[in-house]
């Protein structure tokens, strides 16, 4: 793969933007593309003015408006030159035709010069096609071009995330992972600009590598290089002093109150640089907040910058914030963490109160910097860095700690202050997912002698028994250790404990034990907050995958006036484990609203992402017809530290994206996204209840890149092993996707112990059995009930189908009628969420593609090989002989009708319903040199 910077970047994900210039230039008097710096109004500009020299037209060129000549195309250094050859040619009559001219930068144009253009283009002497900055004023004459409707206005905006992975799959020739498809959105925002500065960067440095023909980019790990600096610097030029100053303070302190800048004499310089689209505002409830546009500015600024500058500028930030009054916790965290950075150790009673709100915060890496600071010797010199994540387990940090903590229990001096310190800091392990040496650090600690408060030893222990449970798989001994803890302790004053207890049995598949023993727990005390927050959700959980939402709803409510002392991890998961019981009872409006109601699912902003919380909002906004959402909200999850967190597993996020992908049509990368979860799934093991969900999303996306018999089969076999289990409500789903794809065929023989089991869970469960049951029936009328009552309940793409599935059992018995009414009312549910058929009814009345035939394998296959990997790299991947490899490409080749490697992606995108064309386009090109020339 090339890394030189004269790469052309392909133009990808600007269909409509260039669609709307063509109609401009061929219809109207041209176009005036506005946008921000670096979104790529340059490199649209140069696409329209080669595309019209190519079909013949004549393109007349000022400055740096156009990177070629072409056979019709003259270059001119000022506006005027080519204006006088426009008259000029008019004059002499040498050309029938409006010339095209193009103009980079109009805005810097001279009021006389635009006055004039304005003149020639509203007299029909040329077509316009111009660049203006959204921040800058434009001339009088460009402003009437566009008030008198002379010329199209198109605004040019960043890519959004959809569109930056096209961006990056035409650069690349390859499938992006999600984490770094994220850590680019984050660092760029979609600047095109930036974008490809940091990609051409990330390549030079072999930081952007390709592993098993999926690009990986862990971050930027050291100041960016001389070229991504001074571009980003150009639009941080010309700035005043107290401009300087706040860029600065922003760089190393961000987010800033507006209350401290005013307080600093900054107010105006952040008026003129939030004009200048430097500076970003966001508001959180009372506080507006200031940050740098641009991420990438920060990392810049801050690497430039001396030490001694950004140390004040932390402590006047640090001071700032106590003069407001602290009122929030961020403002303790953030106080002691500017000191921190600032050069200043705070007392260790300080860390210790700031750590845990870290923790809670999910700011794992800032935790675990203050708990080994808590937990240095006077005069040692421990490094406080945090390791770099997700890195494999590092028995050397492991052992440094252990003897750290061994070390810490023969000293008396503050032992129980930083035994204290080393508990937190194995909980912010777990955290971190880097359970090895939370255990070790868990261990060393629990069995140093020191004593500490029983609360606090409790909740470690509780924190060692899930780690060693949930990521470890050791659940024998983290049950011997719970057993002999409890012993010590006494049952009456175990509480969160007998937590520990109903997790393992979930963790078993285990889920009436988990009820009963949760049932027995809070039956000893009741009032035991703390202990009611470790089994309440869990057990409501249990309940609700066991087909009883009502019960669980019903014990959550139960506590609800006493959550109000829960921590925030307990109180997010009761708040989606009561919506998910509610959408099970068929209230999903009232659920996603109470969902949405909690402004803390949403991953970075400083807050706290609980995963559980975040799927089932995912899950809702499926249901509701709103898969696109739920891609946005789970790319995020999965970027963050805290895609992994019990009850779930890391790779629970990846398979519902694969599925969501799916439904939003996106097939091609929703079959990358299902590769990378096959590929983590060999590496982690996950709990039976996440096999579940992995293999119910699999079978998804299976039915809808074609193979709906091969989905069918996977369905039923899911839903038998659930129902075996006693998952009544997986069991339930997974059967009722059978019976969509197969029209009932797939479930015709008994499943009524199943039925009746899910017509006793009521609600949306209830739902599901009646249509799996009339599909099997191939009852129009119980059908169109079903969707009359799932439309009821919101979710309209269900009920959409459920009709159309009406109007093909009213066809197939000559009720035509019928069948036409059942169509139409489909139509109408469609229209109401804005989604269309699945595949499998799309093709109604047409002939499959012969495409379609692919199998799954033939499908994963393709989709490796389109990555760019080798053979030999796919057998080792799939675990399979070279020879079957090259047998799945044979029969590839002669389905999707092609003869040659290099024709994959094409034929395989075809099939999945994705217009190449769209996002591949080698003859135009998206980022050159120039990019905001001066005209």
């Amino acid at each position: 793969m090339s890394t030189s910077d004269t790469f052309d970047w392909p133009i990808t994900a600007r269909e409509t933007e260039l669609h709307t210039l063509g109609n401009a230039v061929e219809k109207r008097g041209g176009a005036l593309l506005v946008g921000a710096p670096g979104v790529g109004k340059s490199v649209l500009l140069s696409a329209a003015l080669r595309q019209a020299g190519e079909e013949g037209r004549t393109v007349l060129c000022v400055g740096g408006a156009s990177w070629r000549s072409g056979p019709r195309t003259r270059g001119f250094g000022s506006l005027s030159e080519c204006l006088e050859a426009v008259q000029l040619s008019s004059a002499d009559g040498r050309s029938g035709e409006r010339p095209l001219i193009g103009i980079d930068d109009v805005h810097l144009l001279d009021t006389a010069s635009s006055v004039r253009l304005h003149r020639l283009v509203a007299a029909g002497c040329l077509t316009l096609v111009a660049t203006a900055r959204q921040d800058a004023p434009t001339p009088a004459g460009v402003d009437q071009l566009w008030v008198e409707r002379l010329v199209e206005h198109v605004e040019v905006t960043p890519f959004d995330r959809e569109a930056l992975d096209s961006v990056l799959r035409a650069r690349l020739g390859g499938h992006t992972d999600t984490t770094t498809l994220e850590r680019l959105w984050a660092a760029t925002h979609g600047n095109a600009l930036m974008l490809r500065e940091l990609v051409e960067h990330a390549l030079d440095d072999r930081s952007l590598t390709c592993v098993d023909g999926t690009w990986r980019w862990p971050g930027l790990t050291e100041a960016p290089g001389r070229r991504l600096s001074d571009v980003i610097r150009l639009g941080l030029r010309d700035l005043s002093h107290d401009e300087h100053e706040l860029v600065h303070m922003l760089a190393v302190t961000e987010p800033l109150e507006s209350e401290i800048v005013a307080a600093a004499g900054l107010s105006k310089a952040a008026e003129s640089l939030h004009l200048r689209r430097i500076v970003s505002v966001e508001r959180s409830r009372s506080r507006v907040r200031l940050r740098l546009a641009v991420p990438l500015s920060r990392v810049v600024v801050a690497s430039r910058m001396s030490d001694l500058t950004a140390a004040r500028l932390r402590c006047e930030v640090a001071d700032g914030l106590e003069r407001l009054g602290a009122r929030r916790e961020e403002d303790v965290l953030r106080i002691v963490s500017l000191r921190i950075d600032a050069g200043l150790v705070p007392e260790r009673e300080q860390l210790l109160s700031a750590a845990p709100i870290a923790l809670r915060r999910r700011e794992f890496r800032l935790a675990e910097r203050m708990c080994l600071l808590a937990l240095e010797e006077p005069g040692a010199h421990l490094d406080t860095q945090p390791l770099p994540g997700p890195v494999p387990d590092s028995a050397d940090y492991a052992r440094t700690l252990r003897r750290l903590v061994t070390r810490v229990a023969r000293t008396p001096e503050h032992a129980q202050q930083r035994v204290r310190a080393a508990l937190l800091l194995g909980r912010v392990l777990v955290g971190r997912n880097r359970p090895h040496e939370a255990e070790t650090v868990l261990a060393a600690a629990l069995e140093s002698g020191v004593t500490v408060p029983l609360s606090e030893h409790i909740h470690a222990v509780h924190t060692r028994v899930t780690n060693m449970a949930w990521s470890l798989r050791r659940i024998e001994e983290a049950g011997d250790l719970l057993d002999r803890t409890i012993a010590a302790v006494g049952a009456e004053r175990a509480g969160v404990l007998h937590g520990s207890r109903v997790m393992i049995a979930v963790t078993l598949d285990r889920l009436h034990e988990a009820v009963a023993l949760g049932d027995r727990a809070l039956a000893m005390d009741p009032c035991d907050s703390g202990l009611a927050q470790a089994v309440v959700p869990t057990v409501a959980f249990a309940l609700a995958e066991l087909g009883d939402p009502a019960r669980g709803l019903e014990l959550l409510e139960r506590y609800q006036d006493a959550s109000d002392d829960w921590d925030a991890d307990a109180l997010l998961l009761a708040n989606s484990v009561s919506a998910r019981c509610s959408s099970l009872l068929g209230h999903l409006k009232s659920a996603a609203t109470a969902l949405d109601a909690v402004h803390r699912y949403d991953p970075g902003h400083g807050r706290p992402v609980l995963l559980q919380a975040l799927l089932d909002r995912c899950r809702l906004l499926r249901i509701l017809g709103q898969p696109q959402q739920a891609v946005a909200l789970l790319r995020g999850a999965i970027a963050s530290e805290a895609a992994h967190s019990y009850p779930v597993d890391c790779v629970w996020p990846l398979a519902q994206l694969a599925g969501a992908l799916a439904e939003s049509g996106n097939h091609a990368e929703a079959l990358r996204t299902l590769v990378e979860v096959r590929s983590m799934r060999g590496d982690v093991a996950v709990s039976p209840i996440t096999e579940d969900e992995i293999d119910y999303e699999n079978a998804l996306l299976i039915a809808h890149t074609g193979d709906r018999s091969a989905a069918a089969a996977q369905a039923v076999t899911l839903a038998e092993r659930a129902a075996a289990a006693g998952r009544t409500v997986r069991a339930a789903t997974a059967l009722l996707l059978a019976a969509r794809l197969t029209e009932g065929a797939a479930v015709r023989y008994p499943h009524q112990a199943l039925l009746r089991a899910a017509r006793a869970t009521g609600g949306l469960i209830a739902v599901f059995a009646d249509c799996t049951e009339a599909l099997a029936d191939g009852d129009g009328t119980a059908l169109m009930d079903a969707s009359a009552r799932l439309a009821e309940m919101g979710a309209l793409p269900l009920a959409g189908e459920a009709a159309a599935h009406a109007a093909r059992a009213f066809r197939a018995s000559g009720q035509f009628g019928k069948s036409r009414k059942a169509l139409a009312a489909c139509q109408e549910l469609l229209r109401g969420c804005g989604t269309m058929l699945p595949p499998w009814l799309e093709q109604d009345g047409r002939q499959e593609r012969d495409s379609a035939s692919l199998t799954p394998r033939e499908q994963e296959v393709a989709a490796l090989a389109a990555a760019g990997m080798s053979n030999r790299d796919i057998a080792d991947r799939l675990v399979v002989s070279v020879r079957t490899v090259e047998n799945h490409l044979h029969r590839i080749y002669h389905k999707l009708g092609i003869t040659a490697r290099n024709e994959l992606q094409r034929g395989l995108d075809k099939l999945l319903g994705r217009s190449w064309e769209s996002e591949r386009r080698p003859a135009l090109r998206l980022f050159g040199a120039g990019s905001e020339s001066v005209a």
